[in-house]
């Protein structure tokens, strides 16, 4: 064969190149993993979440803080009080919230637009002092807590 030949061969090819966006046989593969890594993340936040809360409710159970709260050093006519339990508030034999919050060294809640939030006294938590609304800051002793320590 002669070399003209084969030069003609290899100048006859016509090369001719596409977009590279054209071609995305796998950008629906590509778009699930990272829906799938999405989920994934939201999965493990979620679950990060929860075992916190787990974790907060045993160091810090709001079990503790059940019960009756008498404001302290006042006359019995004049005395305000309140309830705690599982999933409410009770204030005057009304339920006012069905949840209060607890850390370790405050519990608040919020009936309609006000916000109640008061501060542990002690370490027992026993006694507690309002600190919102400000214009009265009594404090409250929780009713038949020291029978429960005699056990």
């Amino acid at each position: 064969m002669s070399e003209g030949k084969e030069s003609g061969i290899v100048s006859n090819v016509d090369v001719t190149l596409t977009p590279r966006s054209t071609i995305r046989p796998n950008k629906w593969l590509e778009r699930a993993l990272i829906l799938l890594a999405l989920v994934g993340t939201a999965s493990v936040v979620g679950l990060y979440n929860d075992l916190y809360g787990r974790v907060q409710d045993h160091i810090n159970p709001k079990a503790e803080v059940f019960g009756v709260w008498v404001e302290k050093d006042v006359a019995p006519y004049a005395r305000a009080s309140f309830e705690l339990g599982d999933n409410k508030v009770v204030i005057n034999n009304r339920v006012v919230a069905t949840s209060f919050e607890l850390s370790a060294t405050e519990l608040w809640f919020t009936v309609g637009v006000t916000e109640y939030r008061y501060q542990f006294l002690n370490r027992n938590k026993t006694e507690i002092r309002q600190l919102s609304p400000t214009h009265y800051n009594p404090t409250f002793v929780l009713s038949g807590k020291h029978k429960k320590d005699l056990r």
